[in-house]
């Protein structure tokens, strides 16, 4: 159960940090009026590559990491326990992600497979003045491994595919200028490999499905890259003026659904009224020097990990904070056995289990104890080696009102230490002599329990 509340805690983290920095790049591109397109991609670019930076997470993980003697150690709660009340609620949570990424998944699977279905209507194309002023196009992008295609289930012109790139042009009759647009538009994706960064989304979306943000954001990407493309090739076209483009761009928009699989023309009429508005206002615009992307950029990616980072610190310190009261509270209910501890040795008179490696334990001061034990039964945890002076603190809580033990058994004399009782046992063993040490639980009733606790390493 720790593992999934980590892993959740580490997507919300994630989601906080890509959607701040989305947050924080509408308000500069309003506020600043940023209108360079090229540079407003980029940003766009970093935002949806934060959701995938765990800096926060790890920010808030490695104060409780420490290395010592060639071993890790995890230390704090945050990382090494739980709770009842974070174990209902990250349950609960995790059944939600779960089925939120599922059907995200699902639903990416059934429009990939429409386009597969439609990528088998595809033949050669069949006007010789299409394939002519294509073969012109791709050799003034320097660009290899594009093939053009026709499909009569199109209406609108569209590329495909990240490595067998593909144009495909409905079964319709063009002007020697909408093809040059057609081509110079869709070869400009390909150039700027807008595809692929459409295909990182959406796994990025998948993996946030809960998040709304990250969908319009998806979208707004799709749209500065449409943006970025129009720009490209209609300052200074020898084959068409900007007006013939927008006019083509008017005439081929609908309410079409925006799909992340294919690049196309052809948008939305809210998408198409923006691309030519923004044509008629951008007379002329330089590429961004590196320098100044550059130092955007790292603006940016501090301006949303430093808040996050300290937003992650504090939900680990809640999440501590939380386990320690439950914790206290358990222990308030008071021990019911006895703190004297009893000394004995494993003689084979009873079964032992191993909960997880029989060895040495090298990663952890904290055990994690949950488990059914049958009848006559020690369960038993990885070694540590241990010195003299160091301790062994085991606290536990048995759902049955039955005698069990909670002790610690040295590997190499087969000497056990315990104390025994019923419901919440906690008790600290001393190290005696050197050696490797396990913590074990014992079910010494007639009947099948299940016990629940920590065992804490101190050395």
């Amino acid at each position: 159960m720790i593992w999934i509340r980590l892993w959740l805690s580490c997507i919300a983290l994630l989601t906080i940090s890509g959607s701040l920095s989305f947050g924080i790049l509408e308000l500069a591109e309003r506020r600043l009026s940023i209108k360079n397109p090229e540079l407003l991609l980029t940003l766009q670019k970093l935002a949806l590559v934060l959701y995938w930076l765990p800096i926060p997470f790890l920010g808030a993980c490695m104060p409780r990491i420490s290395y010592e003697n060639e071993e890790f150690s995890f230390n704090g709660e945050f990382l090494c326990s739980t709770g009842p009340t974070l174990t209902i609620i990250f349950k609960i949570f995790g059944l939600v992600w779960l089925a939120g990424f599922l059907f995200s998944l699902a639903a990416a699977c059934v429009r990939r497979q429409g386009l597969s279905k439609l990528k088998q209507g595809n033949v050669p194309a069949v006007h010789q003045q299409y394939a002519d002023i294509f073969e012109e196009c791709r050799k003034m992008y320097h660009l290899e491994h594009v093939e053009l295609f026709q499909n009569d289930l199109l209406s609108s012109p569209i590329t495909i595919g990240l490595v067998k790139r593909q144009i495909i042009l409905p079964f319709d009759d063009y002007t020697e200028k909408e093809l040059y647009m057609i081509y110079e538009h869709e070869l400009t994706h390909i150039r700027n490999r807008d595809l692929l960064w459409r295909m990182f989304g959406l796994v990025t979306s998948c993996i946030h499905c809960f998040n709304p943000v990250i969908h319009y954001q998806q979208k707004k990407l799709a749209c500065q890259q449409e943006i970025l493309c129009d720009l490209s090739i209609v300052i200074d076209n020898i084959y068409f003026t900007r007006k013939e483009y927008a006019v083509f761009l008017a005439r081929l928009a609908d309410n079409e659904i925006f799909s992340v699989y294919t690049l196309t023309i052809r948008k939305n009429k809210n998408q198409t009224i923006r691309r030519i508005q923004t044509m008629a206002k951008v007379k002329t615009w330089n590429k961004p020097k590196k320098q100044i992307i550059g130092l955007s950029c790292a603006c940016l990616a501090m301006l949303t990990l430093v808040p996050s980072t300290a937003a992650a610190a504090k939900a680990a310190d809640m999440q501590e904070a939380l386990i320690k009261t439950e914790e206290s509270e358990s222990k308030d209910r008071g021990n019911s056995g006895t703190t004297v501890e009893q000394y004995g040795y494993a003689d084979g008179s009873v079964t032992e289990i191993y909960a997880g490696e029989e060895g040495i334990m090298p990663y952890t001061d904290v055990v994690t104890i949950s488990k059914t034990i049958k009848a006559n039964t020690r369960c038993l945890y990885p070694y540590r080696s241990m010195e003299e002076g160091d301790k062994i603190t085991i606290s536990t809580d048995c759902d049955s009102d039955v005698e069990y033990k909670i002790g610690i058994k040295n590997q190499a004399t087969a000497e056990v230490r315990y104390v025994s009782g019923t419901g919440y046992l906690s008790h600290t063993f001393d190290i005696k002599e050197d050696g490797k040490y396990t913590a074990f639980v014992e079910n010494i009733s007639d009947e099948t329990i299940t016990v629940k606790g920590s065992a804490t390493f101190f050395n």
